[in-house]
């Protein structure tokens, strides 16, 4: 999105008068009127991006996945998991950029001639085509400073140089702990400035153990591993993620492609592009995962879309609060992975689709109401 900013200025005519004419009489020429100077830049808030390595063999997937997902006023904060965790990049990238055009023309007030109102007409049209032009320029040099910003990161070439840490350093507490200590550091520095645009990216294998609570709070976590998990590992890590404070958690393996992981990036950064529709909520009976016929009917009918080349599902599963909070975290995990499961049944490549668990966390009825035994399916489509 980009904001048009109008500075504050009086508006100012300049006259032309011919020999000692009056002012209207004939003999004087008056230059058209305009409004104050318009600033088009970006509507970009501030991000954090903090990725920690489990090993230097992540190196290739985060410089690919670093360069997808840039944008400005971005912090961008690479690790190494270890004991103490090694900085392999900390940068901040351009702010947006601003291209001034002139002022819009001001209008006659009174009566015109056809003569005026054509020429008034003819100036609007390419004072808006200035806009245009504004817009694009701005635009351009946008990704000019961003590709010379991710040139100058050099992260490859300092990826490569990374050996793995000896010891068992790249496990999900580890790896959050060191991801939520580089987040206390940015806050320090700069304030609550990021909101909830802050991202953690943790690529390990290991999902056995778990972050202490609060360690991530209002934090977007995703866990990358080599290898598919079960679906039972993934489900537990989820609900320690989002106990430790997460805002959302995923844990995704190989099956999952760069531009899908991109995408959702993006989206935790709060980067525009990305085009979201959401499925009305698919219901589920209290303490179960099975799927009901209206369920399956609504189901259905998203299937046409989910078929679309590009587009990435992501499946949210929901529970009412009866029961303890694991319990309600697994069983909300479960039904995700079951709408899921019904879509690959469907022709629907499980690389096309992200479960979620959420647990209790998002309520939208009376903590016991069945409304909030749900799935809903968000598809997000490329740019």
């Amino acid at each position: 999105m980009r904001k048009i900013i109008q500075r504050v200025g009086t508006a100012g005519l300049a006259f032309a008068l011919a020999g000692c004419g009056l002012l209207g009489a004939p003999g004087t020429a008056t230059a058209p009127a305009a409004g104050p100077s318009v600033s088009i830049t970006q509507d970009v808030p501030p991000s954090a991006l903090i990725a920690v390595l489990g090993s230097a063999a992540s190196g290739p997937a985060i410089s690919t996945l670093v360069n997808a997902t840039a944008r400005s006023s971005e912090e961008l904060t690479v690790l190494q998991a270890g004991a103490p965790a090694k900085i392999v990049l900390s940068s901040a990238s351009p702010a947006p950029t601003t291209v001034v055009v002139p002022g819009k023309p001001t209008d006659r007030r009174g009566d015109q001639t056809s003569y005026q109102a054509a020429q008034y007409a003819n100036r609007l049209k390419h004072w808006r085509g200035e806009v245009t032009m504004g817009r694009n320029a701005e635009a351009t040099q946008v990704r000019d400073s961003l590709a010379t910003w991710l040139r100058g990161l050099s992260l490859p070439a300092k990826i490569s140089q990374l050996a793995d840490p000896p010891g068992p350093t790249a496990s999900l507490a580890a790896e959050s702990a060191t991801a939520a200590s580089a987040l206390a550091g940015l806050a320090e520095e700069h304030g609550n400035i990021f909101g909830s645009r802050r991202v953690v990216l943790l690529y390990t294998d290991d999902l056995a153990t778990r972050p202490p609570a609060g360690e991530l709070a209002g934090d977007t976590v995703f866990v990358i591993t080599r290898s598919l998990p079960s679906a039972a590992a993934a489900s537990a890590a989820q609900v320690n993620l989002l106990a430790a404070g997460a805002a959302q958690a995923a844990v995704v393996g190989p099956e999952v492609t760069g531009p899908q992981l991109a995408a959702l990036v993006s989206a935790g950064l709060g980067q525009g592009g990305i085009h979201e529709s959401s499925s009305a909520p698919v219901l589920f009976a209290n303490d179960s995962a099975i799927l009901s016929p209206s369920a399956v009917a609504q189901l259905t009918s998203l299937l046409p879309q989910l078929r679309e080349a590009g587009v990435t599902a992501v499946i949210n599963g929901f529970a009412s609060t009866p029961g303890t909070a694991l319990a309600n975290y697994t069983l909300s995990y479960d039904r995700a992975a079951m709408v899921a499961s019904f879509f690959e049944s469907h022709g629907v490549p499980a690389s096309a689709q992200i479960i979620v668990g959420h647990g209790t966390s998002d309520l939208i009825a009376a903590g016991s109401s069945g409304a909030n035994r749900r799935v809903t399916v968000v598809i997000e489509r490329p740019s």
